[in-house]
């Protein structure tokens, strides 16, 4: 899913967090001591745990919300593919 970058006092501070991540989101972390990148945490295999429906709302409840920039730039890209999409016709119409 998405890699991430964390020191190894951070992941000392945070490993419950960060296995969760791994487990539940399928996230990667590169654990860097100093300058140099020493390991990567890695999930075992492609993302296992499959979200239910249920759950949605929790999930995305969980999500970092966008400022005001991205989310202009966000609705801009929509506007945008929405333009090049090709509309067709409804035969059934």
């Amino acid at each position: 899913m998405s890699k991430h970058v964390i020191s190894a006092t951070g992941l000392s501070r945070a490993l419950s967090t960060i296995l969760n991540k791994v487990l539940y989101q399928g996230h990667d972390f590169e654990i860097k001591r100093g300058k140099e990148i020493i390991a990567r945490i890695i999930p075992v295999e492609p993302h296992k745990h499959k979200l239910k429906l249920g759950n949605l709302k929790e999930f995305l409840d969980r999500l970092p919300a966008l400022d005001k920039d991205d989310r202009q730039a966000f609705f801009a890209d929509i506007k945008s593919m929405h333009s090049k999409m090709k509309h067709e016709e409804n035969p059934w119409d």
